[in-house]
Parts: structure tokens; C-alpha cells; sequence
């Protein structure tokens, strides 16, 4: 039996499986989808999640301080024997000592005023996770928000590469008709070589979209965590979908209490307030409780030496007060007062900010919405003024420059759509994320 021919079919088709198991994927996305896929696959998200956890651990080690210090020891020696001698250093006496010595010792300690800088720390460390988690709510937004912009232009772009195919086979209809009028002498050869020229400036532009359409999507790629190779397809739905309408006060009373960073910068402002706190407990004195209970062997303190174990305990209240502090502290509740000021005026500063900003946008995406509609009946227009030229040229009725101007003005007219139209969901996206809502 001839295996040759088997054999050869069976690599055929290993091969031409590998070959379509490696063509792209093209994967039909809508904008929430890409925020779930960046979410789960951001690097930064993930450095933000563990600033967080750092956060939590400040945290629980801050709360540590409020528990007692406690601490155990055991220790194990050789003792020698006693040489007891006269003022002229000449040995007087030898004194046998028991040779093994060792000891027990259990010491607790528990803090129960400092000035309240303890409970003001472990405050101090709360804030400090609402600032990791307003961090990543921040990172978050700033992420989402970079998507949009790239998804915006994809969108742009696919639509853009949708109209200039479309032009092109009109363009292409225009020319073979133009040639069989110029072949029977109705048209000169200007006519001609202008529709050709207008055919290649087309076709390079399309080119150029489709570069920059690679380009975007192979950077909204990277910033979705999708594999190699995949190809996104921006959904066009979105602009059908009915959002939400709220006015410039509803817009600004939820960037007021949801935008990330003002609340960060009022979190951080009550953090510098903790430590001024902390600064004047520092002119307070540090009340202690202790004890301890301790078990020694041999008894050195008898005469001769006791190979006994003798046990002791203590108990008692310490206080300590640092004299320093009355005269260097005055520097450091200086530096906490002026960083307190500083931070109340960032969040003012902040706010003022934001009302411009929500300002903005809220008419830049009412605008946007405008120049939709504008340009939607522009597109009527100026397919309705080619429509007309076209026909009274075919009738030599207009000339080959108002064929043309027609077409180009038909396709500004439906690029500008296609930028209103990408402008629209980049601004809403905008307005979302100034309120918080991203």
C-alpha cells in the first residue's frame, strides 16, 4: 500500500488548520465591555489595588499600638567561682558557686494616654485608605476614560473608512461614464484625467485611514489587555441609545460629591488636620501601665550562694514627658498648621476647577449633539445637490468642476458627521467621568 499520498494529505490539512487557526479574531465590542476587560487587565489598576492593600496593612499595624507590649526572655549562663581578694589584689578567699545559672522573665506594658496621638494615628491611617481607594477610583476613570478616546476614534475611523469606499465606487461609476461620453466626443479629456486624479486622492486617503485605524485599535488593544491580533469593532448602537437627560446643576452637584480627586484633597486635607493633632500631643506627657514577673537561679544575694530559684514580680504606672517638646514641638505644629491651610487651599482651588470643567463639557457634548443634527441634514443636502449636478452633467448641462465640487462637498458634509457623531460619545463619556459616574 502507496502511504505517500495519505501522508501528504494529512499535512495539507495540519496546515491549513494552523493557517486558519491563526487568522485575527474580530470581536464586535460596545464600551462597557472594554471597561470590564480593562478592569481585570490594567497594569495600573493592579498597582492601584496594591497601593490599596498596602493601605489596609498601615492600617492594622496602626491599630496595633492600642494592644499591650508584651515580651518574654530565658537566658542560660556559667557561673564561675568567686575569688574574694585583699586590697593588694593577693587572693584572701575562693568561693565555690553553684555553675549553672539561669532565669525567667515576663515583662507587659500597656500605653493608656499619649496625648490621643494613638487614636489620632490610627484615624490618620483610615484616612489614608480612603486616599488608596480614591487613588484607584481616580486611575480608574483616567483609564476609562483613555478607552473612550480611542474608541471614539475607531468609530470615527471605521465610519470615515465606510464613506471613503463608498465615494471611491461612486467615483469609479463617475469615471467609467465619463469615458464612454469622452470616447463619443461629448467630453474633453481634462474630464477624464480630473476624475482619475480625484480616484487616486481618495484611494490615499483611505489608506491613510486605514493606517490610523490599525494604529487605534492596536492602542485600544494594548490598553484592554485583549490578545495579539485581535481586531475591535466599535458598536454603533450607542448613538441609538437613549442616555439619560440632567441638567448643568444636576451635572455639577454630582461632581461636587463623586469627582475622585476634590474628595481626595478634602481626605487629605482631614489628614493634615490628624497631624496637626498628632504635632500638639507631642507636649503631652505618656502614661503607662507595667508588670512583669521574673524567676532566677542561683541566689547570689545569700551568703554562701543558694542554687535556689528565687521569683519576683512588679507592677506599677510609668510616666514620661519629653521637656524638649516645649520648645522644638512649636516647630512641627507650625509645619502641620501651614500644610493644613495649604490643603484647604488646593480644595478650593480644586473646586473652582471642576465647575469650569463640568462647565466645559457640558456644552462641548450639547454642541456636539447640535453639530449632529446640523450636519445629519447637511448630509441631505449635499447628497440631494449631487444627486442634481450629477444628473445635469451627465446631460452637459454643468461642468465637470460643479461634478466634482458636488462630490466633495458631499463628503465633508458626511466626514463632519462622522466626527460630530465620534465627538458626541467622547463628551458624554466626559460629563460621566467629571460626575464621578465612571
Amino acid at each position: 500500500m502507496n502511504f505517500k499520498p495519505f501522508v501528504v494529505s494529512c499535512l495539507l490539512v495540519f496546515f491549513a488548520g494552523a493557517v486558519f487557526a491563526q487568522e485575527p479574531e474580530t470581536r464586535k465590542l460596545t464600551i462597557d465591555e472594554l471597561f470590564a476587560l480593562a478592569e481585570q487587565n490594567s497594569p495600573q489598576l493592579q498597582v492601584s489595588k496594591a497601593g490599596m492593600e498596602i493601605a489596609d496593612e498601615r492600617k492594622a499595624l496602626a491599630q496595633t499600638q492600642k494592644r499591650p507590649n508584651v515580651s518574654a526572655s530565658a537566658a542560660a549562663s556559667y557561673i564561675g567561682d568567686v575569688a574574694i581578694l585583699n586590697p593588694n589584689f593577693s587572693e584572701l578567699q575562693h568561693v565555690k558557686m553553684p555553675h549553672f545559672g539561669n532565669s525567667f522573665t515576663v515583662q507587659a506594658s500597656q500605653v493608656i494616654f499619649k496625648g490621643g496621638a494613638i487614636n489620632k494615628t490610627i484615624e490618620k491611617a483610615g484616612l489614608e485608605q480612603e486616599t488608596a481607594r480614591l487613588s484607584f477610583d481616580k486611575n480608574r476613570g483616567d483609564i476609562k476614560l483613555l478607552l473612550v478616546a480611542r474608541y471614539a476614534d475607531l468609530y470615527r475611523l471605521a465610519k470615515q473608512e465606510a464613506v471613503y469606499k463608498k465615494h471611491i465606487e461612486l467615483a469609479k461609476v463617475r469615471l467609467k461614464n465619463i469615458n464612454n461620453m469622452f470616447r463619443e466626443g461629448m467630453v474633453t479629456r481634462n474630464d477624464l484625467i480630473r476624475s482619475e486624479l480625484q480616484i487616486t486622492n481618495l484611494e490615499q486617503a483611505l489608506i491613510e485611514i486605514k493606517n490610523n485605524l490599525a494604529i487605534t485599535n492596536q492602542q485600544l488593544r494594548v490598553i484592554a489587555g485583549l490578545p495579539s491580533g485581535t481586531t475591535i469593532m466599535p458598536d454603533s448602537n450607542f448613538l441609538q441609545t437613549k442616555r439619560p437627560d440632567q441638567s448643568y446643576e444636576q451635572y455639577l452637584e454630582l461632581a461636587l460629591s463623586n469627582y475622585p480627586e476634590l474628595k481626595a484633597s478634602q481626605v487629605n486635607s482631614e489628614i493634615a488636620r490628624k497631624n496637626l493633632e498628632i504635632s500638639k500631643a507631642e507636649r503631652l506627657p505618656t502614661v503607662s501601665l507595667q508588670a512583669g514577673n521574673s524567676l532566677a537561679r542561683p541566689i547570689v544575694s545569700a551568703s554562701p550562694a543558694m542554687d535556689l530559684y528565687s521569683r519576683g514580680w512588679n507592677a506599677g504606672v510609668s510616666i514620661s514627658y519629653n521637656i524638649s517638646s516645649l520648645y522644638n514641638s512649636k516647630h512641627s505644629i507650625g509645619v502641620a498648621d501651614a500644610q493644613l491651610n495649604q490643603q484647604q487651599q488646593l480644595v478650593t482651588l480644586q473646586r473652582q476647577n471642576l465647575e469650569t470643567d463640568v462647565n466645559t463639557a457640558f456644552i462641548k457634548y450639547n454642541e456636539a449633539q447640535q453639530r449632529s443634527a446640523s450636519f445629519g441634514k447637511g448630509v441631505q443636502l449635499a447628497n440631494e445637490n449631487y444627486r442634481i449636478v450629477s444628473k445635469k452633467y451627465l446631460e452637459q448641462l454643468a461642468l465637470i468642476t460643479d461634478m466634482l465640487d458636488a462630490s466633495n462637498a458631499k463628503l465633508d458634509a458626511e466626514l463632519q458627521l462622522t466626527n460630530a457623531d465620534a465627538t458626541i460619545i467622547y463628551t458624554y463619556y466626559q460629563l460621566q467621568r467629571l460626575a464621578g459616574n465612571l
